[in-house]
């Protein structure tokens, strides 16, 4: 494996993708300076396009690693917590970096700047015939192709389901027209890789099916998890919507927490908040901590305070501690808020310094006039738990 770092991006070869390349470059049969050249071609083609999709995953705040193998390359990135909208732009400025080399080629070429030099205007025709080729493949719209991809999230955005299983239909009639034509002219390998496609893509229409019909619900939530995980969010929260109905309790809530989640990742507070405000919170596990946290930036301190013993018994931290302090001093509460604040105090990585800092906010002032309170990690005499258990 060759690898290497261009543009803080890391790049890794396989080499499966050296031996793709002597066929499709015909250069195990024909060793000429005209073949080293298209070899060439091919590397850097791939390589702009796949920089497309990493530099942009690279300014949203992912960590792409390219990889060239066998069939061509990809660029993988971690794009938990990236919005649908950042995932498209990433998809589409794979061929727009690309097409600056076939403009480029196009106007050297049509420039006649190096009519004198044969190898010169070669590489330029090979940089112009590849290029078209791969964009003109890599917009056919069936995934993972970037055709598809796109096409998929404008169908949803607009239509929602009914847009996802249209785009998937389009996709198929893709393959149906173009694989005959791409063998009628020669252009086997491409072919057989669309047909590939095509075949994945109807498994993908199968399970769309799968998960609209009659899937026990347990079984439909996992396909909601895979769909996370593959990154494919719109299709995600339709399968969970789809569980905010079912009859299954547990169920129901697991799919409740994962779309809250899902929502405050695309920058859906609201949203998220009032998707747990409608849930019964003693189904709610994780998704009552994210409930608590949602409800205090929204000035609900009576909802937080209300769970605020049971959340730090399921989560002992300084997090929930502080959350719950600022509630109860939000409330004018300064006694059960100094409590907390002390226990928040009590965790070896907090210093004191950071507690005197959060005592200047002005919602303490009530806590910073109580005589008895002392922020001395040393003397926590009293617990937040026995303040509320106080007759």
């Amino acid at each position: 494996m060759l690898r290497f770092k261009f543009l803080n991006i890391p790049v890794e070869i396989h080499p499966s993708f050296w031996l793709f390349l002597l066929f499709f470059t015909n250069l195990y049969r024909d060793f000429s300076i005209e073949s080293l050249l298209l070899a060439a071609v091919v590397i850097l083609s791939l390589l702009v396009h796949e920089y497309g999709h990493a530099w942009t995953a690279f300014r949203f705040g992912a960590r792409p690693v390219i990889t060239l193998e066998a069939f061509g390359g990809n660029a993988q990135y971690n794009g938990f917590g990236l919005t649908p909208k950042q995932h498209f732009l990433i998809t589409l400025n794979g061929p727009l970096l690309e097409s600056v080399l076939i403009v480029l080629a196009y106007s050297l070429l049509k420039g006649d700047f190096f009519s004198h030099n044969y190898y010169l205007r070669y590489l330029l025709y090979a940089t112009l015939r590849v290029n078209i080729l791969w964009c003109l493949l890599n917009l056919i719209p069936i995934a993972p192709l970037d055709g598809g991809l796109m096409l998929r999230y404008l169908f949803e955005k607009r239509f929602g389901q009914k847009g996802s299983l249209a785009a998937i239909t389009i996709g198929l009639i893709s393959v149906a027209l173009l694989v005959p034509y791409l063998y009628f002219q020669g252009f086997f390998f491409f072919g057989t890789l669309l047909f590939i496609f095509g075949f994945q893509y109807y498994q993908l229409l199968r399970t769309h099916r799968l998960s609209a019909g009659r899937s026990h619900p347990f079984k439909t939530y996992t396909q909601g998890l895979e769909a996370i995980k593959n990154q494919d969010t719109e299709r995600a929260k339709w399968i969970l919507k789809k569980l905010l109905k079912s009859k299954d309790v547990q169920i129901k809530h697991l799919a409740t927490e994962s779309l809250a989640k899902i929502y405050l990742q695309e920058n859906e507070e609201q949203k998220s908040y009032d998707l747990l405000l409608k849930a019964d919170p003693h189904h709610l596990k994780e998704g009552k901590a994210l409930l608590c946290k949602l409800a205090f930036a929204n000035k609900n301190y009576e909802l937080v305070v209300k769970y605020s013993r049971e959340l730090y018994e399921m989560n002992p931290s300084f997090e929930i501690a502080l959350l719950n302090s600022q509630a109860f001093a939000c409330l004018n509460r300064p006694e059960l808020s100094g409590a907390w604040l002390k226990t928040a105090a009590r965790f070896d990585a907090v210093s004191e310094e950071t507690i005197q800092e959060l005592l200047k906010k002005p919602f303490y002032d009530s806590v910073r006039n109580q005589e008895a309170f002392k922020l001395s990690h040393k003397n926590t005499s009293r617990s937040a738990h026995a303040l509320q258990n106080k007759p």
